[in-house]
């Protein structure tokens, strides 16, 4: 079946738009950086401390680049620079201030129900292809019938104008009225197979939604499996959750009461000697190292069971990324069946692309086999995760492939 290719509205509006945003803005640096660059034209005047008896000389008016100034008496204060340019570097100081920092945003780790979603949008895309071959069913089916009732009135047309031909021949009356005879069995044959065609496309509708609903049905069940085993996991997690919590109460308690029978030999030895004293205080040290290192394991274990948990989830999550990108390339034939599934071995580059790509297990389809494969091609580079020492998880995949999840 050939892919839906669907039309982007408003692409040519849009393009349009942006190219005279785009003029605008470059015409509006390029202007306003011209205007800021010329400097302001100055003037130099001449001042004499008297007045000669030759004619006075004309005021020279030049560029301060250009021209030689003169000695004079007095210094010529510059020229200053319009306000509208000081305005306008006012304005754009607390606009260069308020514009906000880029930061990048934290990423976040969700855990997402990726099956069940999978599931919903592999179904959603079967009841569109479904409905998409039950109009072109439809459509043929009206087609077809316009044709046949074509043909058969030309028929008739055609035996009616032979009759009439005859008729007018003989100048009976009697093969018109067999003609008329002729048209109503005609008419009721045709007006019968019509009515039978019809109850075969309807029986034939109703056995393709009996196979719908049971699909349904069974995409249900899957679900309500998956929910089952969902709520015994939580369980299970809720249980471990307790069970860790009372052993650690259980642990204060006993720390707390080690903490008591080691405050209660303290005052005892220091009643009794100093040496006893000396002693105890030793021995209350070496618990507290002691139990300072036990905290110090702990927490080392801790940090490297959350470390290989997190190591653990981002590689799920970079295998369902390949996963999902390489079943946007598979193009599956109507005829596939649904129940199939296919199993390859894929080697990888550090970079992301395939090596090679090897069938383990075919699925019995010659045709979705390799539309498997073609896809697994056309998706690289496949996605990886940034840190370079987790890509021997990435070297050796193992991929399966069902058509009721594409």
């Amino acid at each position: 079946m050939s892919a839906i290719v669907y039309a982007k509205p408003y692409k040519l509006r849009a393009g349009a738009l942006a190219f005279i945003v785009h003029c605008a803005f470059f015409a509006l640096i390029f202007f306003g950086a011209s205007w800021r660059v010329q400097p302001p034209q100055g003037m130099v005047v001449d001042i004499w401390d008297s007045l000669p008896g030759i004619e006075t000389a004309p005021v020279k008016v030049e560029t301060p680049k250009t021209m030689e100034q003169p000695k004079l008496s007095k210094p010529v204060q510059p020229v200053a620079p319009p306000k509208a340019d000081i305005e306008l570097s006012e304005k754009k100081r607390p606009q260069e201030k308020s514009k906000p920092i880029k930061t990048e945003p934290k990423r976040l780790i969700e855990k997402v129900d990726v099956q069940a979603e999978r599931k919903k949008q592999a179904k959603l895309r079967v009841e569109a292809e479904q409905k998409v071959i039950e109009e072109q069913k439809v459509r043929a089916e009206q087609e077809r019938a316009r044709a046949e009732q074509a043909d058969l009135v030309a028929k008739l047309r055609r035996n009616l104008k032979a009759e009439l031909e005859k008729a007018a021949r003989s100048k009976v009356v009697e093969p018109v009225k067999r003609l008329a005879s002729l048209k109503a069995d005609l008419e009721l044959a045709e007006k019968k197979r019509l009515q039978k065609k019809t109850q075969d496309a309807q029986s034939k509708l109703k056995a393709e939604a009996e196979q719908k609903a049971e699909a349904e049905q069974r995409a249900e069940a899957e679900q309500k499996v998956l929910a089952k085993r969902k709520a015994q996991a939580d369980q299970e997690a809720e249980a471990e959750q307790k069970a860790e919590a009372e052993q650690k109460a259980e642990a204060e308690q006993r720390a707390e009461a080690k903490r008591k029978a080691l405050a209660k030999r303290k005052v005892l030895a220091e009643q009794r000697a100093e040496a006893e004293q000396k002693a105890e205080a030793e021995r209350k040290a070496e618990a507290e190292q002691k139990a300072e290192a036990k905290q110090k394991a702990l927490a080392e274990k801790k940090a490297q069971a959350e470390q290989a948990a997190a190591i653990g989830r981002e590689v799920a999550e970079y295998k369902d990324k390949i996963n999902a990108k390489i079943r946007r390339y598979i193009v599956i034939l109507p005829d596939v069946p649904y129940n199939i599934a296919t199993e390859f071995n894929v080697t990888l580059l550090p970079g992301g692309m395939v090596l090679k790509a090897e069938l383990t297990k075919p699925s019995g389809n010659a045709a979705y086999d390799s539309a498997v494969e073609r896809a697994i091609k056309k998706a690289q580079p496949l996605p990886l995760p940034p840190d370079v020492k987790l890509f021997g998880s990435f070297r050796e995949l193992h991929l399966t492939f069902r058509p009721i999840k594409d």
